[in-house]
């Protein structure tokens, strides 16, 4: 009796064991896919991805005009959805050129423009978007494909005194 009852226990261990095993393994296993999803990069092909550029510091307005396709004063900002760009559903706007400073646009044209986000922050646009700074702004544009965007997320959009 006392064999059998040692046999049992025996085989109880083993099957514990077993089961503390698959289960470590099981957390091994996810841990990579939970840490993908919570900081926003990609583990083994799995989770999000997203693209982190290194800007340009621009230090005058003629160091981002020089950069610059198109320099427009503008006015009427107003929402128009967004736009990918850099892995990022960035803030579009319909905007008014007032005056066509550089570039191919003319004053009274509307244009669609996208606010370069910062996409590896914790908050894209910082402590607001630029682009909602003021009523009238002075936007350094480039060419991004079919796009036409601010320079960076902290250049591109400067606010005209009224």
């Amino acid at each position: 009796m006392a064999g059998e009852e040692r046999m049992r226990e025996l085989a109880r261990d083993r099957r514990s064991r077993r089961t503390g095993r698959l289960a470590a393994l099981a957390v091994l296993a996810l841990t990579p896919l939970a840490l993908a999803g919570c900081a926003g990069f990609q583990v083994f092909g799995l989770g999000q991805s997203q693209e982190c550029a290194s800007w340009v510091d621009y230090l005058t307005e003629d160091r981002m005009a020089d950069d610059a396709d198109v320099v427009a004063v503008v006015t009427d900002v107003t929402s128009a959805g967004t736009e990918r760009l850099m892995g990022f559903d960035a803030n579009a706007y319909t905007v008014t050129v007032a005056d066509a400073v550089t570039g191919d646009v003319e004053p009274g044209e509307e244009m669609r423009v996208v606010s370069t986000a910062d996409t590896c922050a914790a908050h894209p646009y910082g402590e607001g978007d630029p682009m909602l700074g003021g009523a009238t702004l002075r936007l350094y544009l480039v060419q991004d494909g079919d796009v036409l965007r601010t320079l960076t997320p902290f250049a591109g959009v400067v606010v005209e005194e009224d």
